[in-house]
């Protein structure tokens, strides 16, 4: 797998550190008794606890020393205000014997380096649907971490986690920060094979860091196809040199049955400028599904043609014009779109069963069920789990807005004079559209 295969972050190490561990059998604050050690890093250790008051298991991770604390307490709040399948749920955040430590939900499986070594020795590569589909769950859980403004930096295959329900969850958020403070870091940190060449000169432009993940995925999606590094260095000064001078690799040297779209995509989230990156991870999360449907997936001759035909539009609203000024701006930004219409709430879940669409437009004030019920529909009967949806409203309040974000609805468009402008930036945002 490469010289760098078990890089550690390259953050440097506080100093007094305390290697003092938990011990079996001992009380965290008094409700959780530490069964064994799960693991440990530069930032700490995580134990298995029984939370003596729930009777579950939990994980729980100890910062190593004082100087870690920071870095823990940040990864505490990240993970407190996400909640989706690929992100870990933290519990609470605490001091034991003067060190911090984070309560988290157990997380059962083997890491996706593990699984993608197992894999390869086995003679058993892993398949180029599995990867793209592994890909694109990690690219939604991560959109959800750029949304709230934070970059994770430590991307890699060594932090996901592959559950026996299927679950495929990103983990190890101590490097994580606001996006906009990634470029005013003084030390360089990441796993060095992960790392996105403006990392390595500390050149992280401001509001950019979500494009050093974008990076640090496309490795993992090569790793994953290929089953070595995308770039084999024994140092940073050669890691530097080779990003400086050699072409970005591609997957098709070594996997050739890749379909091109895929390549092209693996290779421009490890493009060496950011900007040659795709603008976000719901574009890659989009492009990764459009892939799946389109050029992997088994589907009957009706589907296929329709699928052929370009993105699957739903537009939800009661007013008529509203409706034909969407579809014009649809039509202009997609090209060929195949373009549905509801009038109201109750005949969008008729369209939606019928059949799930890329992208919906949704008015959320319509007759009969309104657009917010619509969503609390959609995911209580997990009906169209993959559509992207876009609000495009009339004043829509803060608390909808709250209750959405919930519900994983990010985007909002007001309805009014600049309506084009701002629906082409967010199809260009989420589907890597350009518009015309």
């Amino acid at each position: 797998m490469g010289r760098h295969g078990s890089a550690d972050n390259t953050e440097p190490a506080a100093e007094g550190v305390d290697d003092n561990p938990l011990l079996i059998g001992e009380r965290v604050a008094g409700v959780y008794e530490i069964m064994g050690l799960l693991g440990e890093g530069g930032m700490g250790q995580v134990y298995e606890a029984l939370d003596l008051m729930l009777d579950r298991r939990v994980a729980i991770k100890v910062a190593r020393s004082a100087g870690h604390t920071r870095q823990l307490r940040n990864e505490a709040r990240a993970l407190a205000a996400f909640k989706h399948p690929s992100l870990v749920a933290v519990h609470t955040l605490g001091t034991h014997r003067t060190r911090d430590f984070l309560v988290m939900e157990r997380i059962y499986g083997i890491n996706l380096r593990e699984h993608v070594e197992k894999r390869f020795m086995d003679g058993l590569p892993i398949g180029v649907p599995e990867a793209v589909d592994t890909i694109s769950v990690l690219a939604e859980g991560l959109s959800v971490v750029h949304r709230a403004g934070l970059a994770h930096r430590d991307v890699k295959l060594e932090n996901v986690m592959l559950t026996p329900d299927g679950r495929i969850v990103l983990m190890d958020f101590g490097l994580v920060l606001p996006e906009f403070y990634v470029a005013a870091q003084s030390t360089i940190a990441g796993s060095p094979p992960y790392m996105a060449p403006e990392t390595l000169t500390n050149a992280v432009a401001s509001g950019s860091g979500h494009l050093v993940d974008v990076y640090a995925l496309g490795v993992c999606a090569y790793e994953m196809l290929c089953a070595r590094h995308p770039v084999d260095a024994a140092s940073l000064e050669e890691l530097h040199e080779i990003h400086r001078t050699c072409e970005v690799p591609r997957i098709d040297e070594h996997r050739p049955e890749a379909p091109e779209r895929l390549v092209s995509l693996v290779a421009s989230m490890m493009a060496k400028l950011p900007g040659d990156r795709p603008t976000s991870m719901e574009s890659v999360a989009w492009q990764m599904r459009s892939i799946r449907d389109r050029e992997l997936r088994r589907v009957p001759e009706p589907e296929r043609a329709r699928a052929a035909e370009g993105v699957d539009v739903l537009i939800v609203d009661d007013d008529p014009d509203i409706v034909r000024i969407l579809e014009f701006y649809v039509r202009k930004a997609l090209g060929s779109p195949s373009v549905r219409v509801a009038r109201d709430g109750v005949e969008a879940m008729l369209r939606l069963e019928e059949r799930a669409p890329d992208l919906m437009l949704l008015d959320l004030h319509m007759p009969r069920m309104n657009g917010i019920d619509v969503c609390m529909q959609m995911r209580g009967r997990r009906i169209a789990p993959n559509t992207t949806v876009i609000s495009v409203s009339a004043g829509a309040q803060e608390h909808d807005r709250q209750l959405l974000h919930q519900l994983g609805i990010h985007h909002f468009i007001e309805k009014g004079g600049s309506l084009r402008e701002r629906l082409t930036a967010v199809l260009r945002e989420v589907g890597g559209y350009a518009g015309s």
